[in-house]
C-alpha cells in the first residue's frame, strides 16, 4: 500500500494520516470502484437530455426510441409516428422507390417545439432526402407518441456533389438554427440556415454553405456545437460498418475543426481549413474500441458531450454505443474525455490517449483483475504518455486514487501532471503484476479547477501497470451546489445558480467526509417553495444524512439560510444525493455547509471587496480561490471594476477574446461571460456579497 504523498506547495494540508484516514474508511466503496460497458446496441446515434433523463435514438431502427435515468439502463419506448400509416410515402417518391431504412436521426429542440430530421437514401447513391417531424411535447414516458411528420427539408440525386444524409441541428449563440448534412463525395459536408417556427431553410439565407471536405475521401456524419463563442465541427472520416468477420475493414475515426462564425470557416487545430482537407483527429482505434465514430456533440446539463458507435473488437464484433464527456482546453480546444461507465469522477486508463516514444510501449491488457475489464501496461519508455481528459464540475482539493500494479523487485515511479504542474509519484511494490485489489493504490494530491482538467501519466523510474484514477473531492465545510455531476429535474440557471424541482436530484460523488468535522448541516437557498431537502447517503432513496425544511417564501437575489438536521459522524468516501421533495416550484440552492462557522454568500451589509487581477494566460489562470481578496490597486493591471449598485462594470486595457469569471467568497463561480473584442462589459443584478473577478484569455 503506497501513498503518493509530495511537499508540493499549497498541499500541506494532506498529511500522511489524513491520506491513511481516507484509505481505511474506502473499502466500504470497493465494489463500486470497479467498471464495466454495458455495450448499449447503436449505430449513428442521437442523443437528447430531457429534464427526467435522456432519449436515444439511432439508424435503422424505423425512429425507435429509448429513455434512461442514469445512461446505463434503457428502456424502450416505441418508435415515433409508428402510428402514421405510409407516412414516408413522400420520401419513397424523393428518392424513386424504396430507401434503405431511416438513417442517423437528429433529436433537437427548436423554440417551442422538437423535431427529428432524418434521413432515408438508396445505398451508395446520392438519391437521398432529409426529412422533418415535429411535436409540441415531449413526454419522457412516452416520447414516440404525438409525432407529425412535416415532409421534405432537403434532396439531392446522382447530379449534385453532395449527399443529403447525416443531418444534425446547432443553435448559435443568437438564437438562429442551422442544419449540417453530408456524407463523402467532393461536395463534403454541408450548411443550411433554418426557420424556427417551420424547421424548413430560412427564407432570408438559401445559401448551401459547404464547410468541409476531403475531396472525394471519406467524410460525414457531421455535428455541431456552440462553446464559448466558437462552433466546432465534428465529422467521421474513412470506413464504417464493416462487422463482425469484417471488422478489420472498418477505419471509422472522428475529426473535428473550429470556427468563429456557424458557417465558416472551420480550421482545425494545426490551422488547416477544412474546406482543403484539414481535421484535427480526436478519436480512431485503439484497444478494443474499433471505428468509434458516426457521433453527435449535445449539450447535457453542466457539461458538452458526444455520443457516438464503435465496434466491439474482443466482444460480439458488432455496433455499441458510448457516451463522452467532450473536455475543452484552455484556449477552447476539444478533447475526447472518458466514455461514461458509471462514474463521473473516474478515469480508465485504458481510454486516455497515448503517447509511445517507441513501437510497443503502453500496451492495452485485458483481465477480469482490472476495472472494465482493461489496463495499461508497458509504461517504459520516457516520452510515452497517457493523457486524461476530465471535466471537474466542483473547483477544490481532491485526492487521486490511483489503482496500479507493480510486480517488480523495486519499488517505481510515474510522473503525474495535473493541469502543467507535475509531482512525481511513489508506487511501492504490489506483488504481481496485472492485479489490482484494494490494496494496490497510491493517494495523491492535488488541486482541480471547474470545468476542463488534464492529467498526464508518464514513465519515471522502473515499471509500473496502471488501470484507473480516480477523484475524491476534499470537503471540509462547503460543497457549492452547482458542483453536482448530474441529475434529474435540476438545471444550472443563466447565472451558473443550481435549481432544483420536487422529486429531482443531484449526485456529488466521492466526498471525502473524514475531513468534515461538525455535524451542524445548513444550506443557502432562493426563491423558496415549501417541501424539504435531504442529503443522502449513496442513492436517491438511500439513508437520509440530513433533512432540511424549505419557507414557503424567500428572497429573490439575496440567500437565505436554512439550518437543517444534524447528521451523525460522517466517515468513509460516499456519494451525497441531494433529493428534494414537495415543493411547489423551483428552489435555487448555494451551497451546502457543514458547521456554523463556514463562508456565507447570503446578503450583507458590509462594504462591497472587489478584486482585480491582470490578465494572464490561459494556463496561468484559476478559478480555485477560496476566499475573497483584498481590494488592490489596479493601475497597472489588465482591467479594472467598477460597481454601480448591484451592477458591475469590467473595463479592459485592452480589447481582446476573454472568459470572465465572478466568484463569490469562496470560490463558487457565480457567472461567467464571453467577451469577443469588447473594452467593458457589465454584469447586472448580482447579489449583494464579496465577489472575486477571474479573466483568462480564449
Amino acid at each position: 500500500m503506497g501513498f503518493g504523498l509530495t511537499s508540493r506547495k499549497g498541499l500541506g494540508i494532506f498529511s500522511a494520516a489524513f491520506v491513511a484516514m481516507v484509505m481505511a474508511g474506502q473499502s466500504v466503496m470497493a465494489a463500486d470502484w470497479y467498471a464495466k460497458d454495458n455495450r448499449q446496441g447503436g449505430h449513428d446515434p442521437t442523443m437528447f437530455r430531457d429534464e427526467n433523463g435522456y432519449i436515444l435514438m439511432s439508424t435503422n431502427n424505423n425512429l425507435a426510441m429509448s429513455t434512461s435515468e442514469d445512461m446505463v439502463k434503457w428502456a424502450s419506448k416505441g418508435r415515433a409516428l409508428s402510428d402514421k400509416p405510409n407516412w414516408d410515402s413522400w420520401l419513397h417518391q424523393a428518392v424513386g422507390g424504396k430507401h434503405d431504412g431511416i438513417w442517423a436521426p437528429d433529436l433537437f429542440r427548436m423554440g417551442n417545439k422538437y423535431g427529428i430530421f432524418y434521413c432515408g437514401s438508396v445505398f451508395g447513391q446520392r438519391t437521398s432526402a432529409i426529412g422533418l417531424a415535429t411535436n409540441s411535447k415531449l413526454d419522457f414516458d412516452n416520447p414516440s407518441a404525438g409525432w407529425a411528420d412535416q415532409g421534405e427539408i432537403v434532396r439531392t440525386t446522382n447530379d449534385n456533389n453532395y449527399n443529403a444524409i447525416d443531418a444534425d441541428v446547432v443553435q448559435t449563440a443568437n438564437g438562429e438554427y442551422w442544419m449540417t448534412y453530408g456524407s463523402w463525395n467532393r461536395g463534403g459536408i454541408r450548411l443550411v440556415k433554418l426557420d424556427p417556427n417551420t424547421g424548413k431553410q430560412a427564407a432570408d439565407d438559401k445559401t448551401n454553405y459547404q464547410i468541409a471536405t476531403r475531396n472525394g475521401s471519406g467524410i460525414e456524419g457531421p455535428s455541431l456545437i456552440e462553446h464559448d463563442g466558437k462552433y466546432f465541427l465534428f465529422t467521421a472520416w474513412d470506413v464504417c460498418c464493416k462487422q463482425g468477420d469484417e471488422i478489420e475493414q472498418t477505419t471509422y475515426k472522428t475529426a473535428m475543426g473550429r470556427a468563429d462564425k456557424v458557417n465558416g470557416t472551420y480550421y482545425d487545430r494545426s490551422g488547416k481549413k477544412l474546406n482543403d482537407g484539414g481535421g484535427t483527429i480526436l478519436m480512431q482505434r485503439y484497444s478494443r474500441y474499433v471505428g468509434p465514430g458516426g457521433g453527435e456533440a449535445f449539450k447535457d446539463l453542466n457539461r458538452i458531450r458526444f455520443v457516438h458507435h464503435y465496434y466491439d473488437l474482443t466482444g460480439d464484433k458488432y455496433n455499441h454505443i458510448h457516451i463522452r464527456d467532450v473536455v475543452f482546453t484552455d484556449d477552447n480546444w476539444p478533447e475526447m474525455g472518458q466514455p461514461f461507465l458509471g462514474r463521473y469522477l473516474s478515469a480508465e486508463a485504458e481510454h486516455g490517449a497515448m503517447t509511445r516514444a517507441v513501437s510497443g510501449d503502453i500496451t492495452f491488457n485485458y483481465t477480469n483483475d482490472a476495472s472494465n475489464g482493461e489496463y495499461v501496461g508497458y509504461i517504459n519508455t520516457k516520452g510515452s504518455k497517457i493523457r486524461l481528459p476530465m471535466n471537474i464540475m466542483q473547483a477544490g482539493d481532491y485526492i487521486m486514487r490511483y489503482r496500479y500494479a507493480n510486480g517488480g523487485d523495486a519499488d517505481a515511479t510515474h510522473k503525474v501532471t495535473v493541469n502543467g504542474k507535475s509531482q512525481t509519484v511513489k508506487l511501492p511494490k504490489t506483488g504481481a503484476w496485472g492485479k489490482f485489489p484494494e490494496s494496490s493504490v497510491a493517494m495523491i494530491p492535488t488541486t482541480l479547477k471547474r470545468g476542463g482538467n488534464f492529467i498526464e501519466v508518464e514513465p519515471d523510474q522502473n515499471y509500473a501497470e496502471l488501470d484507473r484514477i480516480d477523484f475524491l473531492r476534499v470537503i471540509r465545510d462547503t460543497i457549492p451546489a452547482n458542483g453536482f455531476d448530474n441529475g434529474i429535474k435540476v438545471r444550472l440557471t443563466d447565472k451558473d445558480q443550481f435549481a432544483i424541482k420536487a422529486g429531482g436530484y443531484a449526485i456529488f460523488e466521492n466526498v471525502v467526509t473524514d475531513s468534515i468535522k461538525s455535524t451542524d448541516v445548513k444550506v443557502q437557498l432562493q426563491q423558496c417553495s415549501g417541501g424539504t431537502l435531504s442529503i443522502r447517503d449513496g442513492s436517491k432513496s438511500g439513508t437520509e444524512l440530513s433533512k432540511c425544511t424549505i419557507p414557503s417564501t424567500c428572497g429573490t437575489g439575496t440567500w437565505t439560510e436554512v439550518s437543517c438536521s444534524a447528521t451523525t459522524k460522517l466517515k468513509g468516501v460516499k456519494d451525497f444525493y441531494l433529493t428534494a421533495a414537495g415543493n411547489s416550484g423551483e428552489v435555487l440552492v448555494g451551497n451546502i455547509k457543514f458547521g456554523s462557522d463556514a463562508p456565507t454568500v447570503s446578503s450583507s451589509s458590509a462594504k462591497q471587496e472587489i478584486s482585480s487581477s491582470s490578465i494572464a494566460p490561459a494556463e496561468s489562470s484559476s478559478s480555485t480561490e477560496t476566499a475573497a481578496l483584498a481590494p488592490v490597486a489596479v493601475a497597472k493591471l489588465g482591467y479594472s471594476v467598477v460597481r454601480n449598485g448591484n451592477n458591475y462594470t469590467v473595463r479592459f486595457d485592452k480589447v481582446g477574446n476573454y472568459n470572465l469569471y465572478v466568484l463569490n467568497s469562496i470560490g463558487q463561480v457565480v457567472t461567467r461571460k464571453t467577451v469577443g473584442l469588447q473594452s467593458e462589459i457589465t454584469i447586472e443584478n448580482l447579489p449583494q456579497g464579496n465577489f472575486i473577478f477571474r479573466v483568462m484569455k480564449r
